[in-house]
C-alpha cells in the first residue's frame, strides 16, 4: 500500500476569507493534476480506481468526502476521520444521494468516524442520518473522545484493513 499525504491547505493561512472558500476546490486540481500524476509517474500503483481510496482527518476528511463524492469513477474507498463534513452536502452531492444502487455499487468502503466530545461530532452524525436516509451504505463510527491524534490513529486501524480486499 502507497500512503500520500499532500499538505491539504492550498490557500495559504491568513489568506481572505473568501479566497478560503475556495480551500477544497483549489486542493482537488492539486492532488487531481498535480499530486497523482506525480505519484503514478514515480511508483508502481496499481491501476483503477478499486485499488484507490481517499482518507482525512479533520478538515482533509471533509475534502476526501468532498473530492472521494465528487470522483467516484477514481476512488472506491472514502474514509472521513473527524470530518469537517460540507455543510451542503445534501445540495452539492444530490445526484450521488439519489441513486442509492449506483452509488452502493460504487464505493466498496465508507467509513465516517468522529468522537462525542469532538466539536465536529453533530456534523459526522448528521451526515450519517442523511446516508441512512438516503440508504447509502456506510459505516458510522461514534466513539469516545475529542478531536485528537490518539482518536485518528484508532480510526486508521480500523479503516485500512477493509480496504482493497
Amino acid at each position: 500500500m502507497i500512503v500520500v499525504m499532500p499538505y491539504g491547505h492550498a490557500v495559504p493561512f491568513g489568506s481572505p476569507r473568501e479566497a478560503q472558500a475556495g480551500n477544497t476546490a483549489l486542493f482537488e486540481e492539486y492532488l487531481l493534476k498535480d499530486v497523482m500524476p506525480l505519484v503514478e509517474s514515480k511508483y508502481r500503483v496499481a491501476p483503477g480506481r478499486q485499488k484507490r481510496a481517499i482518507a482525512g482527518l479533520s478538515m482533509g476528511g471533509g475534502q476526501s468526502l468532498s473530492i472521494g463524492f465528487n470522483h467516484l469513477d477514481l476512488f472506491s474507498a472514502v474514509g472521513a476521520f473527524s470530518a469537517a463534513a460540507p455543510a451542503d452536502f445534501e445540495t452539492r452531492f444530490a445526484p450521488v444521494l439519489k441513486d442509492a444502487k449506483a452509488t452502493n455499487a460504487r464505493l466498496s468502503v465508507l467509513w465516517i468516524g468522529c468522537g462525542r466530545q469532538d466539536s465536529l461530532f453533530s456534523r459526522s452524525e448528521k451526515l450519517s442520518e442523511l446516508l441512512n436516509a438516503r440508504q447509502i451504505r456506510h459505516t458510522f463510527r461514534a466513539t469516545q473522545g475529542a478531536h485528537t491524534y490518539t482518536v485518528w490513529r484508532q480510526y486508521l486501524g480500523e479503516f485500512v484493513p477493509l480496504l482493497f480486499r
